[in-house]
């Protein structure tokens, strides 16, 4: 009798664990879909803020690049970290926030083409975070 306690205490204690492993794998394929979906807002964000600085407005370079970083941030904190996509995803995405904020700064002062310029590298960082972030599982 006791022998048969242990084995159905071990498969219970295995099926537990199992379970644990395959809701973990899951929710870090949705912190992915969830930091794609960031990604993506943020590099149409910053799109836009090129647009808008190559017309000659520097408040709306201002205005868009604050919102990608808003969305670059949310991307950095649900990507999973637990490869080196992820995180070489983080690091070009921490590198896009910098640019923005310069772009931001300069929007603020009325410099549309240094904004620009900022917005621009922001958004070929964003982009190459995108590329690593494709390939997070």
């Amino acid at each position: 009798m006791r022998k048969h306690t242990t084995i159905l205490i071990v498969i219970v204690a295995l099926g537990i664990v199992a379970f644990m492993v395959y809701f973990a794998g899951a929710g870090g394929g949705q912190g992915a879909k969830e930091a794609q979906g960031h990604l993506d807002a943020a590099i149409s964000h910053a799109k836009e803020a090129v647009s808008h600085g190559g017309q000659g407005h520097p408040g709306e370079v201002s205005k868009h690049a604050k919102e990608s970083i808003s969305h670059a941030q949310g991307a950095i904190s649900s990507m999973p970290k637990g490869n080196s996509h992820g995180a070489e995803a983080v690091q070009h995405t921490e590198e896009a926030i910098s640019h923005l904020r310069e772009a931001v700064s300069h929007g603020d002062q009325g410099h549309a083409d240094q904004a620009t310029s900022h917005a621009k590298e922001g958004h070929s960082h964003l982009s190459g975070a995108n590329n690593h972030a494709k390939e997070v599982h």
